[in-house]
């Protein structure tokens, strides 16, 4: 569809309070090497690249598309800065390891226990919590996955359909998600809740735990183990 410049700075000033809203939702990650206005321009492109690539024929709501791309472009510039060592990298992988393997044991593994196993200090430890929120910032498409194996793409799921999920068949994910969530501890589950379903950012997440940035970035972290270990079993 062809858009007006009057029409496109319309759009942008609609939707700026959007690009704001996830720019600053993940800001909190890059503060130390980006600055939330490189998010909120990078999110305005993704606008601009939405507008340029919208097809009615998808039978996709404008609103939605846009949506996605923004946050689509916001993610991408947060990828395009590698700020991990491949050493700092492997020591994350080499947690999410250590916590599958004491798992298996069948019980919670506790960070003393993670600290050991991995040859860390507690320090250490919570600061790879703090960082894998950063590290694992990926696309939700990365995470659905149909019944053959092949990955879905969003837009299948925002696709204006009357019970999507239930066509197809992606109900067994969410009740699988839902229950790895309620194993959680209580302030994960309130982290995780806050963070994504009420879409909260990191720093009115710590304001109502009370807690530090750092804090709520290492709790995050923690959970998204413990939900990635989860669903990887299942």
């Amino acid at each position: 569809m062809f858009y007006t410049e009057t029409e496109k700075e319309r759009l942008i000033e609609q939707f700026l309070p959007k690009i704001k809203h996830y720019a600053l939702k993940y800001f909190f990650i890059v503060q130390s090497f980006l600055e939330v206005e490189d998010l909120i321009s990078a999110g305005v492109r993704g606008l601009l690249e939405a507008l340029n690539k919208y097809n009615p024929s998808l039978n996709v709501p404008l609103a939605s598309f846009i949506d996605y791309r923004i946050r689509g472009a916001i993610l991408d510039e947060i990828r395009s800065v590698d700020v991990f060592s491949k050493e700092f990298r492997k020591k994350i992988e080499d947690v999410k390891k250590a916590y599958k393997d004491l798992k298996k044991q069948g019980q919670e593994p506790t960070d003393e226990e993670l600290a050991i196993k991995l040859n860390m200090s507690q320090n250490e430890l919570q600061e790879v919590y703090q960082s894998i929120t950063a590290s694992d910032l990926i696309s939700l498409d990365d995470y659905i996955v149909g019944q053959n194996g092949d990955k879905l793409n969003i837009l299948n799921i925002i696709a204006d359909k009357t019970d999507l999920f239930e066509e197809i068949k992606m109900r067994e994910i969410k009740e699988k998600l839902a229950e790895g969530i309620d194993k959680l501890s209580k302030q994960e589950k309130l982290v995780i809740s806050l963070y994504y379903y009420e879409e909260m950012n990191m720093k009115e997440i710590a304001n109502i735990l009370d807690v530090s940035l750092s804090r709520v970035s290492q709790i995050h972290g923690k959970a998204i183990v413990k939900l990635k270990n989860f669903l990887e079993t299942r």
